[in-house]
C-alpha cells in the first residue's frame, strides 16, 4: 500500500511475469490432452485411416476437451 491508502497498482513487467506463470501452468496441465490427440491421430492412422481424416478427428476431440476443461 502507498501513504494514500490506496493498493498500489501492479507493473508491466509484473504482470507480464504473473502471465507467463500462469500460461507455464496451463501448458503443464493440457499437455496429456495434447498427448492424448497426438496418440489417437497416430492410432487412426495405423488402423488404415488418411492422414488428413486422422489429424482432424483428433483435432475435434481435443477441441472438445479443451472447450470441457474451459467449462470446468
Amino acid at each position: 500500500m502507498s501513504g494514500t491508502g490506496k493498493p498500489e497498482e501492479p507493473t508491466v513487467d509484473a504482470l507480464r511475469e504473473a502471465i507467463a506463470l500462469q500460461l507455464t501452468d496451463n501448458a503443464t496441465l493440457l499437455q496429456p490432452l495434447f498427448d492424448a490427440a497426438d496418440g489417437m491421430r497416430a492410432d487412426l492412422v495405423t488402423r488404415g485411416w488418411s492422414e488428413s481424416v486422422s489429424e482432424h478427428l483428433a483435432a475435434m476431440w481435443l477441441g472438445a476437451m479443451l472447450t470441457k476443461v474451459g467449462g470446468a
